[in-house]
């Protein structure tokens, strides 16, 4: 009887382990919702004369505590949460990066070019993502936060000398704390930055 018994047991145990494993033990799979950057320049944006400016934009660098897929969002003064829910496509230094560059490119006042034809650049830009955040500290008035510090230099012979070098802050009010609202605030912040860059390189353009 016992080794009946036993086979009995073995078979219970082996239903219940895969009983568990099916459902008890089972992680139901997280939804997340992911989202790009784009900045568009309006028309009166654009230069009409295309100068043709050779421009190599280095991949910026980013604070490291805002340097994750995941949205960040600032409760308090020193009291900020990860939004493991709601990421960017891609990491947002490349994001912002490549928004900008192309879009210095539709304004005809840069071609942009590759690395590794150094000897044809004519400006270098590089620049540091200082805030990106959603600042939900007022409930009553949700901003989307982007500063980028961007330093802008010029060729002369074999070096290079920076012709300028400027903070740009953004502080979007958002309808809501809805993380779509939260990324049309971030674009938009990122076109006045685009617009304002321009507009201070102008002056300093042959």
């Amino acid at each position: 009887m016992q080794p009946k018994i036993s086979i009995v047991l073995t078979g219970f145990l082996v239903i219940l382990i895969s009983f568990y494993g099916c459902t008890g033990l089972k992680k139901e799979p997280v939804n997340k919702s992911y989202f790009d950057l784009a900045i568009t320049l309006p028309v009166s944006s654009q230069n009409k004369v295309c100068k043709s400016e050779t421009l190599l934009v280095k991949e910026f660098y980013i604070n490291p505590v805002f340097d994750s897929h995941s949205f960040v969002y600032r409760l308090g003064k020193n009291k900020y949460a990860i939004d493991y829910y709601n990421e960017f496509v891609s990491s947002p230094a490349r994001l912002i990066t490549q928004g900008i560059e192309g879009s210095l490119c539709a304004s005809n006042l840069f071609t942009s070019i590759q690395a590794n034809k150094k000897q044809n650049i004519g400006f270098r830009l590089s620049g540091k993502i200082t805030r990106l955040y959603g600042d939900f500290q007022d409930p009553s008035n949700p901003r989307a936060v982007i500063e980028i510090s961007m330093i802008l230099e010029k060729k002369h012979d074999t070096a290079f000398q920076t012709i300028s070098s400027k903070t740009y802050l953004a502080e979007e009010k958002i309808l809501s704390n809805d993380p779509s609202k939260l990324v049309s605030g971030w674009n938009a912040g990122l076109l006045k930055i685009v617009i304002g860059f321009i507009s201070d390189f102008q002056p300093l353009s042959p």
